[in-house]
């Protein structure tokens, strides 16, 4: 059976997305250069590490 896969906002962020998947927690974002806080990977870096697993 899948686990499953949430996705929160961070309220007062303006990128940062809290991903809770089975028992992981982990953050994406966009770097700082472009506004975001880089508290994680962008979501490209995600479909590229998604593809490459």
């Amino acid at each position: 059976m899948p686990a499953s896969v949430t996705v929160i906002s961070i309220e007062g962020e303006k990128f940062t997305q809290q991903v809770e998947a089975g028992s992981h927690t982990f953050y994406g974002d966009e770097p700082a250069t472009v506004g975001g806080a880089d508290r994680g990977p962008t979501p490209y870096e995600f479909l590229l590490s998604a593809l490459g697993t």
